[in-house]
């Protein structure tokens, strides 16, 4: 890559990134949803058939691939998380991610400009049309979404095949950096060479090659016969975003918390949301069921006036959900909600008529709903550690085993960028002062080849939680060591409001929305299902500990294997590291007496930090 290349990527990196100073968002480089599917998903066991008119696509299937019975690629994302006020639930994203959520790479010619994703149509049976039977193509698109936005230079593009065989451009938009709408395109066949039973039509976007920075929401495409260029009207109620927790802040909380003051952890009301994107003002009969297996805990209604090209939440009456009882308080405990509506206008899609819910209660708090649609990381300064915690509760006396965390895939890997976990009862932020429970250092970002990629970092002496609030970290150190370590972030649910981060000297309050992709663990044991990552652990000695000028660390069975440990100050700095033999001694008769760290690293694995004062 040349050097005005090289100065083009990273101006353009840096525009994708939040002006502010220290904290910034960046895009994500994986989509998980797609990585563990089978090549071919929810296809037909039949050859498609072609296509006819009326034809229509929501995006409403299950599957997070094109229907086959529509599409011939799986490029796109389908999703309900990518959009921002969107026309119904469902969009395609073009997310410059390949079919199994992985960038679009290549170590020759990265950082340029490619051909990206693709939404290409089955075959039309169009011959028995014409021009004059007016036949027009409309579809809603949005740049950005709750992604990042698409460069100027890049652009999302239609294109027609023709009877010859030829693809025909016949629409395209430039990127756009600001936060805009979905806006529906109008597009009439008038030429009779689209008039064959091979006609296809194909969206593709251009995108920059390894980085996922540019993204396009497709949606509510309709091409039918009998339209003019004013039939822009979409005559439909749909359901929209997803809807919330019935949790009033967590998205997920162990069952046996929520169960010590339910009123105090639920939603006043249950809320879908609902857009009527008609001419009328029609009165929508809604509803909801919840179930968990085979009991039903409750059910309501919600009469909505909805004004038109208007959304608005829908209101259903809180069911008594702190009324069922596991066998087992400690139980993953799953409520399913189904949330329906009563469409107004004839002919209107049916399929986004229902949007269904799951609440899950299990051993673990969590702000996220499981979906990363950005990420997240600090602007570190070069001689100071940056901190990043997120403030929980226990609202009983419970043992934190360990946390899971996502941390977003960056080019090139971040695979040796070191980190550390602490666990703080109270820190220095609204009047109170750090509290330190519990401190690991010398750990790394593992990202697992699991459905939902949370890491697991089991504690190697469970925490001990009195009712009250408690605070996750994630340390960084200074000097380079851990900078660019990012955490996926849903932009879709609120957890700023529970985010510290220190970069300087002092907390302060997150500035920027979405939650965490971070959970605390807690239980007897970890949760049914969930497995630590990483490297095995080490068992290790530090003696004389208190020492007032050496320290000795004996590893059993080092053998040959390269190994090195560290020192570091209570603040995460780095002030003693060196390799290490089976038997090494440390001069420590130059720090200041108080209390430290001295964690260890080999090929074979790594080790639990230990405390040492001095003297």
């Amino acid at each position: 890559m040349s050097l005005f290349n090289r100065f083009l990527f990273l101006l353009f990196l840096g525009a994708a990134c939040t002006a502010e100073a220290q904290e910034r968002l960046a895009p994500l480089m994986e989509n998980t949803a797609l990585q563990h599917l089978p090549a071919e998903t929810g296809g037909p066991a039949h050859k498609p058939t072609a296509l006819t008119l009326p034809f229509f696509e929501d995006f409403t299937d299950p599957s997070p691939y094109p229907s086959s019975e529509r599409w011939t690629d799986k490029y796109v994302y389908i999703n309900n998380t990518m959009g921002r006020d969107m026309v119904s639930r469902g969009v395609a994203t073009f997310d410059a991610l390949n079919t199994v959520g992985k960038p679009y790479y290549d170590t020759v010619s990265n950082y340029t400009t490619i051909y990206a994703d693709s939404l290409t149509s089955l075959p039309f049976a169009l011959s028995s049309r014409a021009p004059a039977d007016s036949v027009y193509l409309s579809f809603f698109y949005q740049p950005r979404g709750n992604g990042f936005s698409p460069k100027p230079y890049d652009s999302l593009m239609l294109y027609f095949l023709r009877s010859n065989g030829t693809w025909v451009k016949v629409w395209s938009a430039n990127g756009d950096t600001g936060r805009l709408p979905f806006r529906q395109v109008m597009i009439p066949l008038t030429d009779p060479g689209y008039f064959s039973d091979n006609f296809q039509m194909r969206w593709i976007n251009t995108a920059t090659i390894g980085i996922s920075n540019s993204h396009w929401n497709l949606d509510y495409i309709r091409l039918d016969a009998g339209r003019n260029l004013f039939d822009t009207t979409v005559q439909d109620v749909a359901f929209t975003k997803e809807p919330a927790s019935i949790l009033n802040d967590f998205s997920a909380m162990p069952f046996r918390h929520f169960k010590t003051n339910p009123a105090s952890f639920l939603n006043t009301n249950l809320t879908a949301t609902l857009k009527n994107y008609g001419p009328l003002t029609p009165n929508i009969p809604s509803g909801f069921r919840a179930t968990t297996g085979a009991t039903n805990l409750g059910s309501g209604t919600a009469n909505v006036s909805l004004p038109p090209r208007q959304e608005t939440d829908a209101l259903y009456p809180m069911y008594n959900a702190g009324a069922f009882s596991p066998g087992n308080p400690n139980d993953r405990v799953v409520y399913d909600h189904l949330f329906y509506c009563t469409g107004n206008y004839p002919g209107e899609s049916r399929a986004n008529d229902t949007i269904r819910f799951q609440q899950v209660f299990d051993n673990y708090f969590a702000y996220d709903d499981g979906t990363a649609e950005q990420s997240y990381f600090l602007n570190l300064q070069p001689s100071a550690p940056g901190y990043t915690a997120v403030e929980f509760a226990a609202y009983q006396p419970d043992t934190l085993r360990g946390i899971a965390i996502r941390f977003a895939p960056v080019l090139p890997p971040a695979t040796l960028k070191e980190f550390s976990i602490a666990v703080y009862r109270d820190i220095a932020v609204n009047g109170g002062t750090d509290d330190l429970l519990y401190h690991e250092d010398f750990l790394l970002p593992e990202y697992p080849d699991t459905v939902n990629k949370f890491a697991v970092y089991a504690f190697e002496q469970p925490v001990m939680l009195n009712t009250g609030v408690f605070y996750i970290s994630i340390i960084q150190s200074a000097g380079g060591i851990s900078d660019s370590l990012q955490i996926a972030l849903d932009a879709n649910r609120t957890g700023a409001n529970h985010r510290y981060f220190k970069v300087n000297n002092s907390w302060e309050p997150s500035l920027l929305d979405g939650a965490l992709l971070l959970r605390p663990l807690l239980g007897a044991q970890l949760p049914v299902g969930i497995k630590e990552t990483g490297l095995p652990r080490l068992a290790w000695s530090l003696s004389p500990n208190p020492s007032s000028d050496h320290v000795h660390i004996s590893i059993p069975k080092l053998g040959n294997a390269a190994a090195q440990y560290q020192l570091s100050d209570v603040q995460g700095r780095t002030l003693l590291a060196g390799k290490l033999k089976t038997d090494t001694d440390i001069d420590i008769s130059s720090l200041t007496p108080g209390m430290y760290f001295v964690s260890i690293r080999t090929a074979a694995g790594r080790a639990q930090p230990a405390k040492l004062i001095k003297r």
